[in-house]
């Protein structure tokens, strides 16, 4: 096969993980002397981060998109089994209350990053499988029971805003589908009624929303971050104060090599290089959308339109949170907040889309499938269940 590549999507990647890698010792560095005697602990461990993910990009780049689905299950099996491990004392591993990671000492994943790979491809696989039922409600049900374990085992830990992510991503992708409208809201009615229950179950969950909606109401409070993070970007004005120049990563924001990474961006570097940066997440969404649009079969555009709304999604909720116009969700900005699975399944999910386009067709998939021969993981009408 005539593997092709991408170099758009690559040259964008690096920029944002560069800028990234730039802008996490910028954020960190004080803080970590201060807490560790070492100013470039969490630039390093970004670094090891980042090999370990283009590892993983470069593989799955190079690999067709068939042997990621001849092992979705032991893919998905893995995360499952890496989920439990977060509810077993002395693998788990605890920060701010939510048990979300697995490990030993300060070596630790988060099997939920890899859980959102996980059932995007098992989902991806078994709507290509039965597109030409995906009008019947019964292709429905079974494609939520896909996402569902994860899903709970998720929300238990707890970690609204990643079962937030992976339950919007699986309706994304049955909407690409071509879902009807009536299960479309049927689904939606569905993740309003189990959600708005979930959200409001814990206290600090309703916090969040009542200071995202006043948060001088509470601004010796919940809302100081929130306002503190507005003040770095008008600080920051135009053109910014200068590489290392904030003031507000000198305790006044939480972890802002993380989460308020944004703000840290927008006050060194300035409302134009800010914008520069979104910019280049809008193009990340655009080199995706082009490489779903031009996959080979239905398995790959479903999981190449998916992954880049995924990516620019998340991108949307973090920034949006440092600048107050959404409630607090504790979403890194891919590509560029500190985080070591994060990384690593960002650079995947890359290496996905590169092995996409890598067997891409000039012909749109939307416009090639009534011409096309049945793919390998197309089981023909024999297989399709009866009505």
């Amino acid at each position: 096969m005539n593997r092709r590549t991408d170099p758009w999507l690559i040259l964008i990647t690096v920029l944002l993980t560069g800028l990234g890698l730039v802008m996490v010792y910028s954020a960190s560095a004080i803080v970590a002397g201060e807490e560790t005697g070492n100013e470039l602990h969490y630039f390093k461990r970004q670094c090891i981060a980042i090999a370990m993910g283009l590892f993983l990009c470069v593989s799955t780049a190079v690999t067709p998109t068939r042997v990621l689905r001849r092992y979705r299950w032991a893919f998905y099996a893995c995360c499952i089994v890496g989920l439990v491990g977060t509810y077993i004392p002395g693998i788990q591993h605890k920060a701010n209350g939510a048990a979300r990671w697995v490990g030993f000492g300060s070596v630790n994943i988060q099997p939920s990053e890899y859980a959102k790979l996980a059932v995007l491809v098992v989902l991806a696989h078994y709507l290509d499988r039965w597109r030409s039922r995906i009008g019947d409600w019964r292709v429905i049900v079974n494609a939520g029971l896909v996402c569902l374990p994860v899903v709970l085992l998720v929300v238990l830990q707890p970690d609204f805003g990643t079962t937030a992510i992976i339950s919007g991503c699986c309706a994304l992708m049955l909407f690409i589908a071509g879902m009807k409208p009536t299960h479309i809201g049927a689904v939606g009615a569905a993740g309003v009624a189990i959600g708005v229950p979930v959200m409001v179950a814990e206290a600090y969950r309703v916090a969040r929303l009542t200071n995202f909606l006043n948060p001088w109401e509470r601004q010796d409070a919940e809302g100081y971050h929130i306002i503190q993070s507005w003040v770095a970007m008008h600080s920051g004005g135009l053109w910014g104060q200068g590489l290392g120049n904030s003031m507000a990563k000198l305790h006044f924001l939480p972890e802002p090599w993380t989460d308020f990474i944004g703000a840290v961006i927008a006050e060194e570097l300035g409302l134009v290089r800010l914008v520069m940066m979104i910019g280049l997440f809008g193009l990340f969404v655009w080199r995706g959308l082009h490489i779903a649009r031009h996959a080979r079969d239905a398995f790959g555009m479903y999981l190449a339109g998916t992954l880049t709304a995924m990516i620019g999604f998340e991108a949307f909720f973090n920034l949006g949170v440092a600048m107050g116009i959404i409630p607090p969700k504790g979403l890194v900005l891919p590509f560029i907040s500190y985080g070591s699975t994060a990384m690593q399944c960002n650079l995947f999910a890359v290496g996905i889309l590169l092995s996409i386009a890598a067997e891409s067709d000039t012909v749109p998939v939307t416009e090639g499938w009534p011409n096309r021969k049945p793919s390998l993981a197309d089981p023909g009408p024999s297989a399709l269940p009866a009505k």
